[in-house]
């Protein structure tokens, strides 16, 4: 008997994944052709401020819509920026100019405050409102009031560079950098402006401005960072002593987290891991040629640049993981991460441009199941959604038990178009723009249905457009809540693998066709594909409909020994082979039953199954859609074997991905039996991923496991091949 490969009749439908399902993963490029010197943030109004070097002005970035909202000029030769969330102000150093600018963060007026020469780092003292500028080249700090902006001058020792204050005691300190002998530390007493030298046996690094001279106000203790190592200053004693010493001799960059006293340092392809209490030290982390650290003090994570091979890489200090990002582009000097949102900034080149790459934080997710439970249909009051508009759906107002933490929802979205073609529908978070791809299309006016796993918008909303008038249903099998939360489920992917099909001998997987009318269930469980192990409480399936002898309005599936509910998984009014994914739970000893309107053949393939987390389960991390493959941009339309490689696309995935969900679309030249997406480095498994019989454009959503950043596709004729990839499996 030949092998049935699957046929999707959805034109270019895309899996829409909400941002509020952020990945560690790049989610915007803020292009303005600014040459970033420097940065930082306020973490209190979610601004972004970045001082450029060939405008010299500053770049405001609203952090909650990654825009660019200001250019606000200012002296030449910017340096570090400094914010004071406090009083909502931002000080720039100007080096040229030799000046100050203070920008109100509230109204982006300026004033110029003269200081000394060449200022590179400013302080802030927030309780006092006292801002201190370190002048490199006079020996000076410039304190400011904030209040007046008047100026007063303090003598410090050789060459200041950088800038640490203890708003706790009222101190400053002061990083002198000599390049001829031992460097120093001068204390500033807040107060009275007195000030004491504190002195290094070696030069220490203090160019790296904030990073190289930190304070831990809970400890009264001051970190300076020299050649080999980190020296330790008793804020009550002045006493100076060795608190760490590197395993090499390039670190430019630390970071010090309170909370935890530690401090994470860039260390020439390792980062240096301080405990502060018992001055032990420790690698931790593998990141070739990193300079540039930053830290979430929240979620205890520190994320670094490595800015020869353009990779990101954030360690989790709670679970030691790491994940590496490509970049794609050649970053440069500063990156500050914000606590509150989990988003890394840093400054990069895009090709002939610059400007600033937005990295969102982690937050995986797990699969909670429901027994499929309808939660809108328009056929009855209120009519069919208007083409060319767009309509808010509160997706927990129905009795489907759907709880406000829901992050995002699995539907099944059924178009029934109201007399005439459709030419596509989008769903999406409520509350955020519509993006630019399709859930699902109709251009010729049929009924058909797409799974779609949507972010949860402002009060589990979501919004769905329509290009054409329409009446259109929305089904939910499950949710997805954030990891670690009780009762939700981890993903484990497999091969794809065929579990029934009904074509073949009788048997509790197999033959006779389904009777129209009637009910059947499958003892998914006695399938060869099902690990013995597994404890399945829901699975990911590929259903599709073989005709038998005439057209089926729809197919219905739950679990086994429960009511049937009054949802479809598929229809197939155009007795054309049609096919649809859809997460079922599972039922009764591990099984599933089935509804069909008319009699059908169905084959039934699964590509993975939710089950309690342990060794090997994998949470979902949403993106932005990204196109990894396009072979009518590439080499053309192929037959045979294609390897592909996802990691080298320009998608920003990260290397623990272990599994994608692709919308995969077919362009056939003729007739196309069957595409087969599998993980590379395995044998083609016995089932397909979709058909285009009739020579039609074919999509269908595929969760792939991966062979390092690869996978394999299999086209029985010539066809061109396009992959989006909407999200992924990792641990």
């Amino acid at each position: 008997m030949p092998k049935l490969r699957h046929f999707v009749a959805i034109l270019f439908a895309c899996l829409v994944i909400s941002p509020l399902m952020s990945a560690q993963r790049i989610v915007s490029q803020i292009s303005g052709n600014y040459d970033t010197f420097g940065m930082d943030l306020n973490p209190v109004t979610n601004k972004i401020y970045v001082t450029s070097e060939i405008e010299h002005n500053l770049v405001v970035i609203d952090g909650n819509t990654n825009q660019i909202v200001a250019n606000v000029p200012i002296g030449h030769g910017g340096m570090w920026p400094t914010v004071d969330s406090v009083h909502n102000k931002i000080y720039v150093p100007n080096a040229t100019d030799n000046t100050v600018t203070v920008v109100d963060g509230a109204t982006l007026a300026t004033r110029t405050v003269s200081v000394g020469s060449a200022p590179r780092m400013a302080g802030v003292n927030p309780v006092t409102n006292k801002i201190y500028v370190a002048n490199a080249d006079d020996n000076s700090v410039t304190v400011i009031d904030g209040n007046t902006l008047l100026p007063t001058t303090v003598a410090v020792g050789e060459g200041p560079l950088a800038v640490a204050v203890n708003s706790t005691t009222n101190k400053i300190y002061i990083g002198n950098q000599r390049f001829n002998g031992p460097s120093s530390v001068t204390v500033i007493d807040g107060a009275t402006n007195t000030t004491t030298t504190v002195n290094l046996p070696f030069a220490a690094y203090f160019y790296s401005g904030r990073n190289s001279l930190v304070v831990n106000e809970a400890t009264n203790q001051i970190y300076a960072l020299w050649a080999v190592g980190v020296y330790g200053i008793d804020g009550a004693t002045n006493q100076v002593y060795l608190a760490a010493q590197w395993f090499s001799r390039c670190v430019n960059y630390m970071v010090l987290n309170p909370v935890t006293n530690h401090i994470y340092a860039a260390d020439c392809g390792y980062v240096d891991d301080i405990d502060l209490s018992s001055l032990q030290m420790n690698q931790i982390g593998t990141v070739a040629e990193n300079d540039f650290i930053s830290l979430d003090t929240v979620k205890n994570r520190i994320y670094t640049l490595d800015t020869f091979s353009y990779l990101f890489t954030a360690i989790d200090l709670n679970s030691n993981t790491q994940t590496v990002i490509q970049t794609g582009v050649d970053t440069e000097d500063d990156i500050v991460t914000n606590s509150n949102t989990n988003t890394t900034y840093f400054g990069a080149f895009f090709g002939a441009d610059s400007g600033t790459e937005v990295v969102a934080g982690a937050t995986p997710m797990q699969f909670v199941s429901l027994t499929p439970c309808r939660v809108l249909d328009t056929r009855g009051a209120g009519g069919p959604l208007q083409g060319g508009s767009t309509t808010i759906v509160p997706v927990n107002s129905h009795l489907c038990n759907i709880p406000a933490s829901a992050t995002a929802f699995s539907l099944n979205v059924t178009l029934v178009p109201a007399g005439g073609p459709v030419g596509y529908l989008t769903i999406w978070p409520t509350d955020q723009l519509q993006p630019t791809v399709s859930t699902m299309n109709s251009p010729d006016g049929r009924i058909k249905a797409n799974a779609a796993i949507v972010g949860a918008g402002t009060l589990n909303n979501v919004s769905i457009y329509v290009s054409n008038t329409t009446n259109v249903l929305l089904d939910i099998d499950g949710y997805f809540v954030p990891t670690g939360t009780p009762s939700a489920l981890a993903f484990y992917p497999m091969t794809p693998c065929r579990v029934i099909d009904t074509r073949g001998g009788d048997g509790d997987l197999g033959g006779p066709y389904l009777s129209g009318g009637h009910t059947r269930s499958f003892p998914v469980t006695e399938s060869s594909c099902i690990p013995p192990a597994a404890n399945a409480q829901g699975y990911s399936f590929n259903f599709t409909a073989v005709p038998h002898g005439g057209p089926m309005s729809y197919l219905t599936v739950w679990p086994q020994g429960q009511t049937m509910p009054v949802v479809s998984t598929l229809n197939n009014y155009t007795a054309t082979t049609v096919a649809n994914a859809a997460i079922v739970p599972s039922g009764q000893q591990g099984g599933i039953s089935v509804y069909p309107s008319a009699d059908t053949d169905l084959v039934v393939d699964i590509n993975g199954y939710f089950a309690p987390p342990q060794t090997g389960g994998l949470s979902l991390y949403g993106m932005e859609p990204c196109r990894v493959l396009d072979t009518r941009q590439g080499n053309g339309a192929f037959q045979g074997l294609l390897r592909v490689a996802v990691l080298d696309a320009d998608c920003r995935m990260p290397f623990a991905a272990q599994a994608y969900v692709f919308n995969a679309t077919v362009v056939p030249q003729a007739p196309l039996g069957y595409l087969t997406l599998w993980p590379d480095g395995q044998q083609q498994p016995e089932a397909s991923t979709l058909n285009a019989t009739d020579g039609s454009i074919t999509s269908n959503m595929a969760i792939v496991p991966t062979g390092a950043g690869y996978i394999d596709a299999y086209a029985s004729a010539l066809t061109q091949l396009i992959l989006d990839v909407s999200s992924y499996f990792a641990p």
